[in-house]
């Protein structure tokens, strides 16, 4: 019996040493896994090229360009022991710019409003050699309805002197509790000083002390209707506020402005042009710099495959090229083969009967627009070199007048025929690239038949060629051909505008830049509110508008929208305060904005 007894005694002891060790294996599972979704950039395509932009997945790009790099063996040294995986985070090439995600955490509101419930937040941030630029990284924990609550949280940041001004990634945590009410954290990857591509990230993770829901990724929703046409015009060389603060030489675009949407905060993805040209029609830049017709030769899918493969009829009409497929300026001197972007892609220029299918003179519109059925699904309109605003000024007032003229003469027709009038047709007029900001800030028109596009509509959402590539593809029913017009957010508030603002708005997300470099201020006002003459300026800190001029200023002529000020007209380091003015400037709608320049 002795035996028995020392027998359960010892089955009571290993019970109590099982029943002890269980918290610990609980606790393993009691904290979160990593609640940003693509934290480490390796969710799609990385670019070899530093000069390139991509979609980010995951992440709303608010300004600038931020991108994924693929690693280069031996240009980095990282944290001991760390695999570094194929990709990171960068900044891109449009200076400074910021990226948000949104972190559900309303799973976990018992956990959270009980209080106690921590957080941790870790990534890597580095950078290029002795260049200054650095990646901020910022949480916000908001309540159900949005509100901020407590106070921001933050990486430390890793400067130059700390990687030893070498290209190097540094490790990077910081840690707090949660405020109780939260049930959403916004979290913001700023690159600051990013002239010189500098300031990057990789492995950014942020848990919770308590089970949350896990993330998924997804790609962006699309709100485009189906179409059964759409045309697409890319004009050249011209800065946004080129367009805006110049309605008297371009009072076509406005009106088209005044039918449709205007994207106002729409960036190319590229210096120089062709890149921009093979974002749209390939969902990829490919190309990597000063490279041009013929010798680009693209070997990858394009709109045109993916048109034929859903049966759809497709024709790009070029002024200039005479006969079909010709490549020559025999019948125009300021012909370009590549002003339409199919000649590019080796499956169309390769054959010959094929291009001759497809590559047509602007005077075939003419015949085409004569019916529905003649109207192809897709058409790519192009101008030729002078009239497409390159040769005749790039955004002077004289390139303005020519590209309206020749926008008129050419979407009139469109217009009005029964393509547009009988059945859903879409028509997106944008523009390669600007002309002299490194923030590649471009206007982008949107106009739908049937009432699809409300006349009128603004948006300041940031959308770039990638997106008017999903737009297309939407409307047309057709796949993404890489991950870039994947997860690109289609020109959504064309279709479904945001609500109109209670008051007036005033935002940036980068409050501190670099001397030198761009800023973009987002801007929203009431119906009430709304004229041509209101405007955004820049102030010396305390100064009153009115009581001394701005130092510079831009119209802001939307009800909604975003304005980028060009690099290099803020040089001198200082506070500055910005405002959002009615009334040719003596009228306040919203301000003073901080701005730091460093």
């Amino acid at each position: 019996m002795r035996n028995v007894w020392r027998a359960l005694g010892a089955l009571l002891l290993l019970a109590c040493s099982l029943l002890a060790a269980q918290p610990s294996a609980q606790a393993a599972t009691t904290s979160s896994g990593n609640l940003i979704v693509d934290g480490d950039a390796e969710s799609g395509y990385c670019t070899t090229d530093w000069n390139a932009s991509t979609t980010v997945p995951g992440w709303q790009v608010v300004s600038g360009g931020p991108g994924v790099v693929c690693y280069a063996p031996n240009n980095f040294a990282l944290p001991s022991g760390a695999a570094p995986g194929t990709a990171f985070f960068s900044p891109g090439d449009a200076g400074d710019g910021s990226m948000t995600q949104s972190v559900d955490v309303s799973s976990a509101s018992s956990a959270v409003d009980g209080g106690g419930v921590s957080y941790n937040l870790s990534a890597w941030l580095g950078g290029w050699s002795s260049y200054a630029g650095y990646a901020a990284v910022t949480l916000q924990f908001r309540d159900g309805t949005g509100k901020q609550l407590g106070g921001t949280a933050a990486l430390p940041t890793v400067s130059a002197a700390d990687r030893g001004n070498a290209n190097a990634f540094l490790a990077r945590t910081a840690s707090g509790t949660v405020p109780s009410g939260t049930r959403s954290v916004l979290v913001t990857v700023a690159f600051l000083q990013s002239s010189g591509e500098s300031g990057y990230l990789d492995n950014l993770s942020l848990t919770l002390s308590t089970p949350v829901t896990a993330p998924v990724l997804t790609k962006p929703v699309s709100k485009v209707p189906g179409y059964d046409h759409v045309f697409t015009v890319m004009m050249e060389n011209t800065d946004y506020n080129e367009i805006m603060n110049d309605p008297g030489d371009t009072p076509f675009l406005h009106s088209l402005m005044a039918q449709g949407a205007s994207m106002t905060n729409f960036h190319a993805n590229y210096h120089p042009s062709d890149e921009n040209y093979l974002a749209v029609a390939g969902g990829d830049t490919y190309a990597a710099g000063a490279v041009y017709w013929p010798n680009i030769n693209d070997p990858h899918t394009n709109l045109g495959d993916e048109l034929e493969a859903a049966g759809k009829t497709w024709k790009a009409y070029e002024q200039g090229m005479g006969t079909p497929c010709n490549t020559t300026k025999a019948y125009d001197s300021a012909y370009m083969p590549d002003d339409a972007p199919f000649i590019n892609y080796t499956d169309i220029s390769g054959n010959q009967a094929r291009c001759q299918a497809h590559l047509f003179d602007t005077t075939q519109l003419t015949t085409d627009l004569k019916s529905a059925a003649t109207t192809p699904n897709f058409s790519w309109l192009a101008a030729d070199d002078y009239y497409d605003g390159e040769q005749s000024g790039n955004g002077t007032a004289t390139s303005l007048k020519v590209q309206d003229g020749w926008l008129k003469q050419t979407l009139a027709p469109v217009l009005a025929s029964p393509a547009w009038t009988t059945q859903r047709s879409l028509l997106v007029v944008t523009w390669d690239e600007d002309s002299t900001e490194a923030a590649n800030h471009i206007a982008t028109i949107v106009l739908g038949s049937q009432g699809t596009v409300p006349a009128g509509t603004t948006s300041g959402s940031r959308y770039d060629h990638y997106s008017t590539g999903r737009t297309i593809e939407a409307a047309l029913g057709l796949p993404a051909m890489t991950v870039n017009d994947a997860y690109a957010t289609p020109l959504n508030d064309a279709f479904v505008p945001t609500a109109p603002p209670a008051g007036p708005t005033l935002t940036t997300t980068t409050p501190s830049i670099a001397a030198g470099s761009a800023v973009t201020f987002q801007y929203s006002v009431p119906a009430a509110s709304l004229s041509a003459k209101n405007w955004i300026g820049i102030y010396p800190a305390g100064v009153t508008p009115g009581s001394q001029g701005s130092l510079t200023w831009q119209y802001a002529p939307n009800a909604s929208g975003s304005l980028t000020f060009a690099a290099g007209l803020l040089k001198t380091a200082g506070s500055y305060s910005v405002w959002y003015l009615a009334n040719d400037g003596y009228t306040a709608l919203a301000g003073p904005l901080a701005l730091t320049v460093h």
